[in-house]
């Protein structure tokens, strides 16, 4: 073996001990930043990594630490981006609540909690009494704006926590989280008696709307399709002694 063999493994093998080094400081100088928000932190260590570099290695590990940052906004924009989509692809093209497949989605999450963890919710179903006679009488557009109006008042009504969509049509549903089945009832009767108390206007015409609506309370082992199918059976009776 030559010399510059030899010299050529010294000087890597000697950069690699200063390498390990400057990455075995890094724990101790992480536990005294502790508290420190993470991107400064991360900053912190990594002048701290740099500057006990050797001055060959230096300008490749800044510039690692460059491409990792923008690497790291990158996915920050996209995640960003991806929440916005997914907001608009369950959200109701008319009314300001979510559409079918946003309630699919926090049903299948409340469940989820509710056989997990023991989470009281309920499922209130919702159907809009005589929207026909609405449209046939006042136009499309006074039937637009009694579903928009519904939409306005359960969300002024519940709370963040909770959901209100709009799944297709007259058919609303709104879940709701850490009630139990006496809440729930009340919660459903108050905003039945909401909808009906403040009528519709539209151009120059005033008409009152309401609601009949079917609670079921969720149980742990239950499916989407299931408490959607027993939710609409109360409210169908809901309708019927109402006639």
């Amino acid at each position: 073996m030559t010399r510059i063999d030899e010299g050529g493994r010294a000087a890597r093998a000697y950069g690699r001990v200063q390498t390990r080094a400057a990455l075995a400081s890094v724990p101790a100088v992480a536990e005294t930043l502790v508290g420190v928000p993470d991107a400064e932190r991360a900053s912190a260590i990594a002048e701290v990594a740099a500057a006990a570099l050797p001055e060959h290695l230096r300008d490749a590990f800044v510039a690692l630490l460059a491409e990792t940052e923008e690497l790291r906004r990158t996915l920050a924009v996209a995640r960003r981006r991806i929440e916005e989509l997914e907001k608009l692809v369950e959200a109701d093209e008319l009314t300001p609540v979510a559409n079918r497949r946003g309630l699919i989605r926090d049903l299948a999450r409340t469940l989820a909690e509710v056989g997990r963890h023991g989470v009281r919710a309920a499922l209130i179903f919702i159907d809009v009494d005589k929207l026909k006679m609405v449209n046939d009488r006042y136009g499309h557009l006074a039937g637009d704006a009694a579903l928009v109006h519904i939409g306005e008042t359960l969300q002024a009504k519940l709370r963040e926590s909770d959901t209100v969509a709009r799944l297709g049509g007259d058919e609303f549903a709104v879940i709701l989280r850490h009630v139990d089945a006496q809440q729930a009832q009340a919660k459903m009767e108050q905003i039945v008696a909401a909808v009906a108390a403040t009528p519709v206007n539209v151009r120059g015409e005033s008409f009152t709307i309401t609601i009949s609506a079917g609670l079921h309370v969720l149980s742990p082992g239950e499916t989407v399709e299931g408490v959607l199918r027993f939710a609409d059976g109360a409210m169908y009776a809901h309708k019927t002694n109402k006639r």
